[in-house]
């Protein structure tokens, strides 16, 4: 799963997010629907682990689109087609300034736990005795989770995204792996939808300190304005420079 987003759910275990493609129930014939009905129940029929089907909205921005299509109308062969292109960008515009627009995702997301903890045994010990015991317990085999446990737990998961696609494939609904960006992407973007900021993964962390690259523009300020600090008499000797 080296292309694949693995999240860290800590002692819940692991997840990993895909997106699924969507199909047009209400156009097909009743024996299609039927069909479609069966495929789906069968996945259903599968399942032995924890698995979330997530449909979400969130705001669509066309302005990327829209740039690209002013770009590239002059690049056209035909007046008719430049002509073409400038009306459909103009069009998205005001559909952009007029509408709130939307478009709609599903995901599938899949759970895998590392492990469950076995219960201590009292054996005529004091309650404290047992809680003390039972938080040893369970620190001891938190530690003991090592990268064989997480291995194993990626590698069920991987069994279980490709019993998915190839379960969902026969419905006409594509099941794509999220990597680590798209995943990151997307929980920012469900965490908080109203962020001026896209979500994206080079994003710093909540627990990651914020610094500048070395040589920027920010350090040459810096460095002069040290140098004019320094740069009087009275400066000099307020710090002791002869």
């Amino acid at each position: 799963m080296t292309d694949t987003g693995v999240i860290d759910l800590g002692r819940d275990g692991l997840a990993v997010v895909a997106v699924c493609g969507s199909v047009n129930f209400s156009l097909r014939t009743g024996t299609e629907q039927e069909a479609l009905v069966a495929t789906f129940g069968r996945y259903l029929h599968s399942l032995s682990a924890p698995v979330q089907i997530l449909i979400r909205a969130e705001r669509l921005d066309l302005s990327g689109q829209i740039s690209e299509l002013h770009e590239r109308a002059g690049a056209l062969p035909h007046p008719s087609l430049e002509a073409a292109a400038r009306e459909h960008a103009d069009y998205l515009a005001h559909l952009a300034a007029t509408t709130d627009l939307l478009r709609r995702q599903i995901l599938l997301v899949l759970r895998e736990p590392l492990g469950a903890l076995a219960e201590a045994d009292t054996d005529g010990r004091s309650v404290l005795a047992v809680l003390g015991a039972r938080r040893r317990k369970r620190l001891a085999q938190q530690s003991e989770q090592d990268d064989a446990v997480r291995h194993a737990a990626e590698t069920r998961l991987a069994r279980r995204l490709a019993e998915a696609a190839e379960l969902l494939t026969p419905a006409g609904i594509t099941v794509t792996a999220l990597d680590a960006g798209q995943a990151t992407s997307v929980l920012s973007a469900a965490l908080n939808p109203d962020s001026l900021l896209p979500p994206s993964s080079g994003l710093a962390g909540a627990d990651e300190v914020i610094t500048t690259a070395a040589g920027s523009d920010w350090d040459d300020h810096d460095e002069h304005q040290a140098h004019d600090e320094f740069d009087t008499d009275d400066d000099a000797g307020r710090y002791g420079h002869g």
